[in-house]
């Protein structure tokens, strides 16, 4: 079905009260991720979903206003947060409209959506250091220094010491033993920013996938699970990330830098890759006929074992030459 031919057949128009409803009650649980962080996953995932769905009904002006009121519930937490959310849920629904006219593939939905998400991170970094004028990002990480350094002096951390009976000398080895971790952990946002906005965008084609085909708005569906692959190039990625973190020290400034992009590349492409590896599992259970149970025990084990579940990212990675599923490749 072609976006064209929609409002030529006679579908069921949506209730537009419903589906603000529908986003306020999204934002929310996106508001209670500061509590549950999982939470922001899923948030992410149904904001749009209401506005989209307007938007392939040819209700542009509607979409528009069911993101705006939505994002509303934001302006409690900051009044910049409406404006930087209702741009990507109208910014969402336009990709999507855009993808369903053009015939596109669900994951090329899913990579527009990430780039648009992080797209309007940056902008809005950008406009609020030139507001602010400062650096946010520099003023972000001084204070989070700060906060570390300061942390064994923390009136919380004394009571903690008290109460299980840690004497000071014993907390303090164990800070100066973490704390270069803790101060390392903000260089891995953009890495970690990443795979979160991906997944939600993900989870957001598989629900919009399932809803929008009620109303007989049909999204193409995604391949089965022991089907997905990616190009033999994409192995760039970790060769990249592991050249950065092994070139030998020869500039303190420089050596940090690369250890950064190295590590996050590798978070990046180890996820992928280790999606890539559950695939590639999952296609041999299908081989020999493993039972649901079974599969479900097996990945279990796996992921108690980390000696084991290093070997799944390889798997995923050898299996660009090795082909074990038998996939056909051009």
């Amino acid at each position: 079905m072609s976006f064209d031919n929609i409002n030529n057949i006679n579908l069921p128009k949506s209730n537009l009260f419903k589906l603000i409803l529908f986003t306020v009650l999204a934002f929310t649980v996106l508001i209670l991720s500061i509590f549950i962080p999982f939470l922001g996953i899923l948030g992410l995932a149904l904001i749009s979903i209401p506005a989209t769905k307007l938007m392939l009904e040819g209700r542009i002006w509607e979409s528009i206003i069911c993101a705006l009121i939505g994002s509303l519930v934001l302006v409690f937490i900051d009044w910049t947060l409406p404006l930087f959310f209702s741009i990507l849920v109208i910014g969402t629904a336009i990709i999507y409209l855009f993808c369903f006219k053009k015939n596109k593939g669900p994951f090329q939905i899913i990579i527009f959506n990430s780039i648009l998400f992080i797209a309007l991170v940056l902008i809005f970094l950008l406009v609020f250091s030139l507001i602010k004028k400062q650096n946010v990002l520099i003023s972000f990480m001084d204070y989070y220094k700060s906060m570390i350094n300061s942390f064994p002096d923390s009136p919380f951390i004394k009571q903690y010491m008290q109460l299980m009976a840690i004497s000071e000398t014993q907390f303090k080895a164990l800070y100066e033993q973490t704390k270069s971790i803790f101060l390392f952990l903000p260089y891995l946002i953009p890495s970690l920013l990443l795979i979160y906005v991906f997944l939600g965008s993900i989870i957001n084609y598989y629900w919009s996938l399932s809803i929008f085909k009620r109303s007989e708005v049909i999204l193409k569906g995604m391949p089965l699970f022991q089907t997905w692959d990616l190009p033999w190039y994409y192995v760039s990625g970790v060769i990249i990330g592991l050249i950065l973190i092994i070139i030998p020290h020869f500039n303190p400034t420089y050596d940090f830098a690369f250890d950064v992009v190295g590590i996050n590349l590798l978070i990046i492409f180890g996820l992928i890759y280790s999606t890539l590896g559950f695939s590639v599992l999952w296609g041999i259970f299908d081989k020999f006929h493993v039972s649901g149970v079974w599969r479900i025990l097996i990945i279990l084990i796996i992921s108690f074992f980390s000696v084991i579940i290093i070997l799944i990212p390889v798997m995923g990675i050898i299996d660009v030459w090795a082909n074990f599923r038998k996939l056909e490749r051009h």
